[in-house]
């Protein structure tokens, strides 16, 4: 079974506040990521945030990165959610895609390389590296890498054996791909 990640801690610097609980047609960007992964597909979702956030996410199950990687980006609550809620797979979403529902995490799922060890999504102009899913097998290399120091995502994707999938497959209407910046951008 695959567990679904919602990745919430960001610090939302050029929204202005937490985007997490900013409104998109009546939910909040982190409700419609977690509603996306369990109406797409995983057995539990898990709202990966900030620390001085987790107790705003209404009884979902929210896990906050792990001391020694505190505050480093994405990849460090991957590795938080992989190291305390352990799976076989993991299927990671930001919160600042609100357009992203079910069937683009359906077909994700099953359009997922069972040989890679992450299947991401990739417009012809741009890669959507973190609507991915992961092997849980990587717990150990993200942990190694993070305590490298590295803190990229696509570097770290350009080391493993990385399977992009063309959004099209997904949704042909790639405006549900869009990542929301500013508030004025909802």
């Amino acid at each position: 079974m695959t567990t679904g990640i919602v990745l919430a801690g960001g610090q939302s610097r050029r929204f202005g506040s937490p985007k997490a609980f900013a409104d998109y047609e009546g939910w909040l960007f982190w409700e419609r990521a977690h509603e996306a992964l369990l109406e797409g597909g995983c057995s539990e979702v898990i709202v990966s945030a900030r620390p001085e956030h987790a107790e705003r996410f209404g009884g979902a199950d929210v896990i906050t990165d792990l001391p020694e990687f505190a505050s480093a980006g994405p990849l460090a609550g991957i590795f938080s959610a992989m190291k305390l809620r352990p799976a076989d797979g993991f299927a990671v979403i930001p919160c600042d895609m609100p357009g992203i529902g079910p069937m683009e995490v359906r077909k994700l799922i099953t359009l997922a390389d069972p040989d890679a060890d992450v299947t991401a999504v990739r417009t012809k102009d741009h890669p959507i590296p973190l609507f991915s899913v992961w092997s849980g097998a990587l717990a150990g290399r993200i942990g190694e890498a993070l305590a490298r120091g590295e803190r990229g995502v696509m570097p770290f994707l350009d080391s493993l054996e990385t399977e992009w999938i063309d959004a099209r497959e997904l949704n042909p209407d790639l405006s549900v791909f869009r990542n929301v910046n500013t508030p004025n951008e909802q």
